[in-house]
């Protein structure tokens, strides 16, 4: 799921289908439903992306990695602290385990059904009393989405278990963060508004191969 640090936004729910040649190239189309998305309700989508995929290593090769991985980490035993040799084994042993990796590219355009987000207010200070306004505009229905992100794949049989960053570029002003802010019984204000442009996510989930 998309986010930013300056908004909340839910989960993300759907489904998708990918294509791959035997060079590894392919493709991913699907649709995605967010009930609460940078503050304004009721956002959908249809990613489209184009994507490579590494070969498959076998379960041996695998086993041997993460052994790799695991014994690199407790060589660290008498240099850093338990903790840092602890999240390193758990990083070599996943790394490890990881059967292939996709690199994908892609274009998520979308609709967006709710309306802005209602104005929350704020008063706060002692000697003097300020007051603060912020708000979401949603400046237009229309979203558009360039992403850019790695799958990391763990296949059983023919499932996968995928962990996936992503970042993701808007280049129009779906939503603008409104800010405005004054003293108390003083005229006059201050007023911001930055349209949210960069995007991450980290999503995972399951899918069959056929």
């Amino acid at each position: 799921m998309p986010f930013n640090q300056e908004v909340g936004s839910d989960g993300v729910y759907g489904v998708n289908y990918g294509h791959f040649y035997w060079n590894g190239l392919g493709f991913r189309a699907g649709v995605q439903w967010s009930p609460y998305f940078a503050d304004v309700d009721n956002y959908f989508a249809v990613p489209v992306a184009f994507a490579y995929r590494t070969r498959v290593r076998v379960n041996s090769e695998r086993v041997l990695s993460a052994a790799i991985g695991a014994s690199n980490a407790l060589e660290g035993l008498s240099y850093y602290d338990t903790g840092d040799v602890a999240r390193g084994l758990f990083a070599g042993l996943l790394a490890g385990l990881i059967s292939d990796v996709e690199y994908f590219v892609g274009v998520t355009p979308g609709f967006v059904q709710g309306a802005s987000s209602s104005v929350s207010r704020s008063v706060y200070g002692s000697e003097y009393q300020y007051w603060e306004k912020e708000w979401m505009e949603k400046r237009t229905s229309a979203s558009l989405l360039f992403d850019a992100g790695i799958c990391f794949n763990y296949r059983i049989w023919r499932f996968d278990l995928k962990l996936t960053p992503a970042m993701h570029y808007s280049p129009i002003n779906t939503y603008v963060r409104h800010n405005e802010s004054g003293v108390v019984g003083v005229e006059g204000s201050t007023k911001t508004e930055s349209p949210l442009h960069w995007f991450f996510s980290f999503s995972g989930g399951l899918s069959f191969r056929f």
